[in-house]
């Protein structure tokens, strides 16, 4: 008896691990999969953010008061002509003049570049109450820079000595002092006074992340010896009494980056490759009162310890941001990445945010930080040994491929032999040279076949009963997955669903 089923080919919003779980996608990236509850948007293309960026390697952002009221965007990186010293430079948050987002041009202040030593890239971090930008050295000199440019640079402001991990800094609310976490020691700072340490954890780990968690410090640390669980010590910011109100086991692999997310407090961490596991793995979890509980595990799918997963985070909108490169789902994807939900009654969900050079991947690169000025995204990253820097459009461009993966689909069943009847994409008006482009990749393929590319202005779907460009039949197959590409000039194309039609062929044995 004939059997035709019909099957979605969008089921989910979040990337999955698992290619056959019953939702998800096996990729989304370049487009904006959070805002809308049944649209795919794709975001706009990517440009030059620095007209100097392999001799400036500016690698880390942050905001600032610069002048009155006014706020500017800053970042650090190398003074021309050397590879030690530090350089900070800043942008308008505006448009239309020199040094604003739409162009690739900084502006320097007076007294922005160190003298001595070798600049970190580990943190840049605005105290406001202090009235200073603070970074730090190799050495472990810690950096302080008066954003508007009057007061001299001082090379020195403190020092934490030697240090064998990198520092990591946050201004907490509750206490409005600025906080460094190195080794397994946190000082604070007020602006005039250092407590060296104010906190010490146990000196079998090292402090990873630093994060807001209501009135508390959530401090995550690592195991100095790369084996066993990483944990979190939720410290009152009392520093009268030297000791962690909760101490929470955050299981194995090194905890890189944590923040509260809408409510939660979410962990990343990685487990590298090593002598006693195969493969890299980069693990999701969230702390649910007393439990800390996995959302998403990644395996890496190189073969090789590749993974990069970057100290780079920022908390907007009740989404996590962060840098990640990893062989997933048969392809590298490198670039900004998510974490988060869009209401309550939702699950995390990841998505790949955008690629640091639009359609072109990094060739023996190396992720550094992003940051996001409103609807700008600015990436700094080493490619053919380049340091670069891109930033979003200012102009309508989406001439970036934004991509969504469906899973692994079977109809339920990947034994039985199925025949594709037809497919169908649906999309807002197609704009003027806006492109839809749909293929497919079934059963031990590695690669995918175009199916159709479609272009007929103002149209809403577009079904295949064939492959257009060829006249080939449909295929055969016991499981299949399919690839939606978007493309515009002045406008993207947005997706809102997808569909396919299947008549399974053969049946079991028995």
């Amino acid at each position: 008896m004939t059997r035709i089923y019909e099957e979605k080919i969008i089921k989910g919003m979040t990337i999955a691990n698992d290619p056959r779980l019953p939702s998800g996608a096996q990729a989304i990236t370049n487009f904006d999969a959070t805002t809308f509850a049944n649209r795919l948007v794709p975001y706009r293309a990517s440009e030059s953010g620095d007209a100097d960026a392999s001799t400036l390697r500016k690698q880390i952002f942050t905001i600032a008061l610069r002048t009155g009221t006014t706020y500017s965007f800053y970042a650090l990186g190398n003074k021309s002509g050397s590879s030690t010293l530090g350089e900070f430079t800043y942008k308008n948050i505006s448009s239309g003049n020199p040094t604003d987002m739409d162009d690739s041009a900084w502006a320097n202040t007076a007294n922005n570049q160190t003298t001595s030593g070798t600049i970190a890239f580990h943190f840049m971090v605005y105290y406001k109450t202090a009235g200073y930008i603070y970074a730090v050295k190799a050495d472990g000199n810690v950096v302080q820079y008066d954003p508007s440019g009057s007061a001299a640079l001082t090379d020195n402001v403190f020092s934490l000595g030697a240090y064998t991990n990198p520092p990591r800094a946050l201004v907490h609310r509750k206490t409005d002092k600025l906080y460094i976490g190195f080794d397994n020691f946190v000082w604070s700072y007020d602006g005039s006074v250092v407590v060296n340490p104010v906190i010490t954890l146990p000196n079998t780990y090292y402090v990873t992340s630093l994060s807001e968690y209501g009135g508390y410090m959530a401090i995550a640390v690592a195991p100095v010896s790369g084996i066993g669980a990483s944990k979190v010590f939720l410290w009152d910011l009392d520093s009268s009494v030297a000791d962690f109100s909760e101490i929470i086991d955050w299981g194995d692999g090194d905890l890189k980056i944590l923040q509260e997310v809408d409510g939660l407090l979410v962990g990343i961490s990685l487990l590298n490759r090593t002598g006693s596991r195969f493969v890299d793995r980069v693990i999701f979890r969230y702390l649910n009162g007393t439990n800390v509980v996995k959302f998403e595990e990644f395996l890496d799918e190189s073969g090789t310890s590749s993974v990069l997963l970057p100290l780079a985070f920022q908390r907007i909108n009740n989404r996590l941001y962060f840098m990640m490169s990893i062989k997933l789902n048969g392809a590298v994807r490198e670039g900004t990445w998510s974490v988060g939900r869009n209401n309550q009654s939702q699950s995390l969900g990841i998505v790949h945010e955008r690629t640091p050079n639009n359609n072109t991947a990094l060739f023996s690169g190396q992720l550094y930080n992003f940051f996001y000025v409103g609807d700008f995204l600015f990436q700094s990253f080493l490619t053919s040994a380049t340091y670069s820097l891109t930033k979003t459009v200012s102009t309508a461009s989406y001439s970036t491929k934004a991509i969504y993966e469906s899973q692994i689909l079977s109809g339920g069943d990947n034994s039985l032999t199925k025949k594709l009847i037809g497919v169908t994409v649906t999309f807002e008006p197609l704009p003027t040279d806006g492109q839809v482009l749909l293929s497919y990749k079934k059963d031990e393929e590695t690669s995918f076949t175009t199916i159709y590319t479609h272009t007929t202005l103002n149209s809403v779907s577009h079904s295949a009963i064939n492959i257009e460009s060829t006249g080939v039949d449909l295929p055969e197959f016991k499981e299949i997955t399919f690839r939606i590409e978007s493309t515009g000039s002045a406008a993207g194309v947005n997706i809102t669903g997808g569909s396919y039609k299947a008549e399974v062929i053969d049946s079991k044995l028995y």
